[in-house]
């Protein structure tokens, strides 16, 4: 079950990069719009993933990328760092730049619904 999920949402990840990255969309990141959905960049390291993950958690309730909430499956660092960015993009407007890129295919997945 876990390696299934983890195959669909490395699929609809790569998905939504190559499409984003053929529409123009890599000239939005690290600005304001209040359109699409702010989503890892598949070059971003680990540790920036985590550390942005660490910072959001404290900032906004996690409840939903934690055990037993609708966005933890599949339990995965992009996948959990996709979640807060775009909460972070949704609260204050901004894909945070260096990690994150604006994309206009929805990332939801599964029972995880990005607004």
């Amino acid at each position: 079950m876990v390696k299934r999920n983890l195959s669909i949402f490395l699929v609809t990840l790569l998905a939504v990069a190559l499409c984003s990255s053929t529409n123009g969309n890599p000239t939005m990141r690290g600005r304001k719009y209040n359109e699409g959905w702010c989503v890892p960049d598949t070059g971003a390291s680990e540790h920036d993933m985590q550390a942005f993950l660490d910072y959001g958690c404290s900032q906004y309730s996690c409840a939903e990328i934690l055990p037993g909430g609708s966005c933890f499956e599949p339990d995965l660092l992009m996948a959990h760092t996709a979640w807060i960015l775009d909460l972070y993009y949704r609260e204050g407007g901004i894909c945070k730049e260096g990690l994150g890129f604006i994309t206009t295919s929805n990332p939801s997945h599964g029972t995880c619904t990005f607004p």
